[in-house]
């Protein structure tokens, strides 16, 4: 059965950590710095083991409100990430890889984001109109990381069986391990260039070479 869907991870696939990393460990401790009239480094000491109490299992590690509730931050979350839409940058090979594959297949981002980091990424590096699916594991299907349950919805919302899709992204474990577990063609894109292997890229440009090697 050939492949008939491609699905992408986002951050660290097609955008780099620039955005996230700015709201996550700039901007919040910024606020709350100014907010509690402490300096900066003691902000983002606080604000980064507060995120390490509740920790990554947690739909809350996820939720932009939820922090600027409990940090006490009078500061709507959806003006925070238009303010720093600026940070997002695409990496160099994104935008011909999608050309490349739009039409021929059924595009889809799948990644673990809150679905608003999702969208200000994809509006504000001119990529939404590739995709035909975007998928939130955190807002979508409330499970913290893109786990085998949250392939087999994308599966079906997309109309296709496992064998049908591929998935690219750079987490080897939620990216490479989980999805092929089910069945999924997945594909480990390490941009460090510490792995090698018939299903491992280093960048997207090779993806196609690999595809033609698993869409058989």
């Amino acid at each position: 059965m050939g492949v008939k869907a491609i699905s992408f991870d986002l951050d660290g696939t097609l955008v780099d950590y620039s955005f996230i990393d700015s709201i996550w460990f700039d901007k919040i401790p910024r606020l709350y710095s100014v907010q509690h009239h402490v300096s900066f480094e003691e902000a983002k000491k606080i604000v980064v083991d507060e995120y390490d109490k509740v920790g990554e299992d947690k739909l809350e590690w996820y939720d932009l409100k939820y922090w600027l509730r409990r940090f006490k931050l009078d500061y709507d979350a959806g003006r925070l990430l238009a303010e720093n839409k600026g940070k997002v940058k695409v990496y160099r090979d994104t935008r011909e890889t999608l050309m490349k594959f739009y039409g021929k297949y059924i595009l889809a981002v799948t990644s673990n984001s809150p679905i608003e980091f999702i969208e200000v990424e994809l509006k504000q590096a001119k990529l939404k109109d590739f995709f035909q699916h975007v998928f939130s594991s955190t807002s979508h299907f409330h499970q913290v990381k893109k786990t085998p349950e949250c392939y087999v919805k994308v599966c079906h919302v997309m109309g296709v069986r496992p064998i049908e899709l591929v998935h690219v992204g750079d987490n080897r474990r939620f990216d490479y391990e989980v999805p092929s577990s089910i069945g999924i063609k997945a594909i480990y894109l390490d941009r460090k260039q510490t792995s090698q292997g018939d299903t491992v890229v280093h960048n997207l440009k090779q993806l196609g070479e690999v595809l033609r090697r698993v869409d058989c």
